[in-house]
């Protein structure tokens, strides 16, 4: 009776601090993300695991997303086209990280209102962000999108 009860004080006790573990990692990475962060490459990785990279240019690295510590966020992207730079997207919206690995958004607009986008917190420390946006596990293919942490 006594070894029962110590197993189901041991389990009890291993399930509390696992789920504090996951509490304390949602808020570090939520503590790491706040702040301004400049795309500078996106990798799309194929079926087959085959990568294609495409680095910046000075036009699309003027974008921004900037998190803040509300939970709101501002993004804005350009991209160049006839060989003049123009805004490609303007958004505003909601953010929060979901099991301290899910960075979800949600937009606030008149286009998008309300639409809700998933993405996968592949690496996040002080000066780099990488999510990925395919969320499909099944599969090799990746859209992976690289961000650097404007005024460190």
């Amino acid at each position: 009776m006594k070894t029962n009860l110590f197993k189901i004080i041991s389990i009890l006790f291993l399930a509390i601090s696992c789920s504090g573990d996951d509490s304390s990692s949602t808020e570090n990475q939520e503590n790491l993300i706040i702040g301004s962060w400049q795309p500078v490459q996106a990798i799309f990785v194929d079926e087959n695991g085959g990568q294609n990279i495409e680095i910046y240019d000075e036009c699309q690295l003027m974008g921004n997303t900037d998190f803040n510590l509300d939970g709101g966020f501002s993004q804005t992207g350009y991209y160049p086209v006839s060989n003049e730079c123009g805004v490609e997207f303007d958004n505003t919206g909601n953010w929060e990280i979901i099991n301290g690995n899910i960075l979800r958004v949600t937009l606030n607009g008149q286009v998008d209102n309300g639409t809700m986008g998933d993405y996968l917190i592949l690496d996040l420390i002080d000066s780099t962000l990488k999510i990925d946006a395919d969320l499909d596990i099944e599969t090799i293919k990746q859209e992976i999108y690289v961000f650097t942490k404007f005024n460190l």
